[in-house]
């Protein structure tokens, strides 16, 4: 077995950047042969520095089938993506959804402003679980304050774009910084086509109204269960892809100008970032909240953030962040 593992470590040089990816057998980010490296020493040498994460085939056992699943990883015949990942900051822990690309229809032609519907192919991307909690804006903001309605668990609400924006960049510097995320790797806002796709449940869509359903109290607060004040997450069911809350609670900032309709839509575009001109609408927002009725709720519906032009900040207004 010796002669084996030895000759799989020579062969190998590629490197696969990952955080928490099957196959990180020494928790630094990336699998490389060295993680080969350390299945030797604890098979041959007893050493168990890292015995917690080296059953990479998940088994049960530690045994050169580990070995050679490792190998393949680095040979690109068997890289999984991780369903989700955990990033923590200052003990405040997130969650990442891994959303597989496809291609779908976008819109709705029933109803102007969601019309005309068009495909649009997109890639991989991960999305947050949730959307962003005070406790982790306040993770990296210690000192802020100001929310409209309080509560750890609560999604962020009140803030300008500017300090989401913000925050996004000091979130990357953080976790850049601590080794946790690859230096290739960055958090954002969502296009409107990857906040659509992911609503809508990805590959996994059952073609639901909602973001998970047909029923909107199964998955949403809004105006009519809600008390008209954001709730906390994770209250009502997730959609298929385990998304919470992308229906309702607050509506979901994207990276998009507003536009009355898709008539500057192109059928096929892949990874499409929205109207290239802007308005006096502002930016595009998803999902609903908790201060509107179902129709406003919907995984096609459409409506613009014009609040920050006329002087403030939007009091049901959140953000969900993406990976790529």
């Amino acid at each position: 077995m010796k002669t084996f593992i030895l000759t799989i470590i020579a062969a190998l040089g590629a490197t696969m950047a990952h955080a928490n990816v099957v196959g990180d057998v020494n928790n630094d980010g990336v699998v490389t042969s060295s993680d080969i490296t350390q299945l030797y020493n604890y098979l041959l040498n007893n050493d168990d520095t890292y015995l917690s994460t080296s059953d990479v085939t998940g088994d049960g056992s530690v045994t050169s089938a580990d070995i050679t699943a490792i190998y393949n990883i680095l040979l690109g015949n068997s890289q999984p993506n991780p369903e989700y990942i955990d990033f923590t900051v200052n003990g405040v822990t997130f969650r990442m959804i891994y959303v597989k690309g496809g291609t779908f229809t976008m819109g709705n032609n029933d109803i102007a402003s969601e019309s005309p519907a068009h495909s649009v192919t997109l890639t991989d991307f991960y999305m947050a679980e949730t959307e962003c909690t005070q406790a982790l804006w306040k993770a990296i903001y210690p000192d802020y304050s100001y929310f409209a309605e309080v509560g750890d668990q609560k999604p962020c609400n009140g803030q300008w774009y500017s300090e989401i924006l913000q925050f996004i960049d000091a979130l990357n510097d953080y976790l850049h910084t601590s080794g946790a995320l690859a230096a290739n790797k960055n958090f954002m806002l969502p296009t409107e086509a990857q906040w659509e796709w992911a609503a809508r449940g990805g590959v996994k869509s059952e073609g639901y109204t909602y973001a998970g359903s047909n029923n909107i109290n199964d998955v949403a607060w809004y105006s009519q269960n809600s008390n008209y004040v954001v709730q906390n997450v994770k209250q009502k069911s997730p959609n298929e892809l385990g998304l919470y809350d992308m229906s309702g609670n607050a509506f979901e900032a994207t990276t998009d100008n507003f536009s009355m309709n898709y008539s500057w839509a192109t059928d096929g575009e892949v990874d499409p970032t929205g109207s290239p001109t802007a308005s006096a609408y502002g930016l595009t927002r998803r999902g609903g909240s908790c201060t509107q009725g179902a129709a406003r709720c919907t995984v096609t519906k459409r409506d613009f953030n014009d609040v920050e032009m006329n002087g403030g900040a939007s009091e049901d207004m959140s953000f969900r962040l993406i990976m790529k």
